[in-house]
């Protein structure tokens, strides 16, 4: 009778330590990402657009760095 208390109580414990791994095997930044890749294409999310202002604040900053260079 005791043994099968034991028993009991240990397959419990190990079924819900398989739960609890599983359950926290599902992050939230791994949902929905890409699993079959195509050779030579990027089919991630399409990058945003610069504005004009921050695209010529990047060139200035460019231009600034390769003459200095750093």
């Amino acid at each position: 009778m005791r043994q099968a208390t034991i028993n009991k109580t240990l397959i419990c414990g190990l079924l819900g330590l398989g739960i609890m791994f599983g359950l926290s095997g599902c992050k939230d930044t791994e949902r929905d990402r890409i699993l079959m890749y195509k050779k030579g294409t990027y089919l991630g999310q399409a990058d945003q657009s610069l504005g004009a202002d921050t695209l010529n604040k990047l060139q200035s900053r460019t231009r600034y760095q390769f003459a200095s260079g750093n």
